[in-house]
Parts: C-alpha cells; structure tokens; sequence
C-alpha cells in the first residue's frame, strides 16, 4: 500500500505512561500501546537476527516505559525505553502501516 507524504509525516508527537499519540499531517490521530511497540521493536537483535530466535528477547516483557524519543531525520522515530533499550528505529510508514491494522515492519511480535 502506498501512503501519502502527508499521512507519514508527524504533525505531533507525545507519549503517557501507556500510549505513544502521534497526529499526522493530514489529520488521522494514532495511538500505540507502548507494551505493543516495546515487543515490536524492529531492531534486529528484537526481531531474531544474529541466529536468535524471534520473540526472545521481547516475549517476556510484561510492561513498557517510555522514556523520551527522538526524530531520526523525517522518515522514523528512535525510542528510548524504561529498560534502556534504544536501538530500534520505528519508521513512520510502519507505524501508519501497523496503525491502519497493516503489519508493515512491525508484524511480528
């Protein structure tokens, strides 16, 4: 599926202690359970590279604290977590994507 610039780029960003709120540009408001997107992590080490196996590392986690994130230029998102964890890269396609009920990158918990 293809997204529109405006649906994949950020009007706002802002988190609580249990959902990751971003407004698009073109209107649509989504809202991320943090507990999905800690599981979710699309870094390789999250996803099973380096002959681990997927779900390892994140199928045992029971809560999720964000701590803050930061843009990473104008196509992803960076998250840093309660648990220090800060290498996965959530592209705004994918998070639009897992949004509309779309897997994306973010498919496989």
């Amino acid at each position: 599926m293809s997204l529109s610039l405006k649906a994949t780029t950020p009007e706002t960003i802002e988190f609580d202690e249990n959902i990751l709120k971003i407004e698009w540009k073109d209107g649509v408001i989504s809202e991320f359970p943090l507990l999905e997107l800690r599981k979710r992590c699309p870094c390789v080490v999250c996803k099973g590279g380096h002959g681990g196996k997927i779900g390892a590392t994140t199928g045992g986690i029971k809560e999720a604290k964000l701590l803050s994130f930061s843009k990473v230029g104008r196509y992803a998102i960076n998250l840093v977590w309660g648990d220090y964890h800060n290498t996965g890269i959530y592209s705004f396609d994918s998070l639009r994507l897992y949004a509309q009920g779309e897997p994306g990158d973010l498919g496989i918990p």
